[in-house]
């Protein structure tokens, strides 16, 4: 009668128990299996990490072609930004009228020198022998510096000449005519005869384009 060992356990229904022999096959099967699920995790997170990533690389890297047109509102808001943050540019004015040159300045007469009471007699004595014939500027100057004459110094008799000229009360040239006139109503003279008497230093001491201008006008 075979007997029973009452030390091995009695299994359970529905939980057979494995052999004793294949005890240490099972510890390395669980660790076995637990690695390949820890795996499995471990390239699962990788893999959607990954998957992230390219997903961006694919959405940088994209064509121009691939970015959706943007809409006519969104375009033309884009204008006015545009506009507005552009700087106005500057309207260049052209002048194109012609400036013209100012006109010089007329001269200036010289400054007149004042008188003295001297000099101021001789302006007086001299307008006075030019309002009664013709005279010439030398012939003037002659009368009024004259001993036989009206005595006034060389300079007093200049000055005062100077003067009625710088004044313009006087125009030799129309003086040289009522000389000339004078001598032809007292007697007949010829043009050459005219020109000489009028240019003498005896006579009127006019110059030569004065007494050829009286002449002329004369009809001599």
């Amino acid at each position: 009668m075979t007997q029973h060992n009452n030390d091995m356990p009695t299994a359970q229904w529905g939980q057979p128990t494995p052999p004793e022999g294949k005890k240490g096959w099972s510890r390395r099967r669980k660790i076995a299996v637990g690695g390949v699920a820890a795996f499995v995790t471990l390239g699962g997170i990788g893999a959607a990490m990954g998957g992230t990533s390219d997903t961006e690389t694919k959405e940088v890297n994209a064509s121009p072609g691939s970015v959706s047109a943007p809409t006519p509102v969104e375009q033309a808001a884009a204008e006015q930004a545009t506009v507005a943050q552009a700087p106005a540019t500057a309207t260049q004015v052209v002048d194109t009228t012609t400036t013209e040159a100012p006109a010089p300045a007329p001269e200036s007469a010289p400054a007149t020198p004042s008188l003295t009471s001297s000099q101021r007699n001789a302006v007086r004595a001299g307008e006075t022998y030019l309002d009664m014939m013709g005279m010439s500027k030398q012939g003037l100057i002659r009368q009024l510096s004259s001993d036989a004459g009206d005595g006034f110094s060389v300079e007093d008799a200049t000055v005062a000449v100077n003067h009625i000229e710088q004044q313009g009360d006087v125009d030799w040239n129309e003086e040289a005519v009522q000389a000339g006139q004078t001598y032809l109503d007292m007697m007949g003279m010829s043009r050459s005869g005219l020109i000489q008497q009028l240019t003498s230093d005896a006579g009127d001491q006019f110059t030569l384009e004065q007494a050829t201008y009286a002449a002329d006008q004369l009809g001599v």
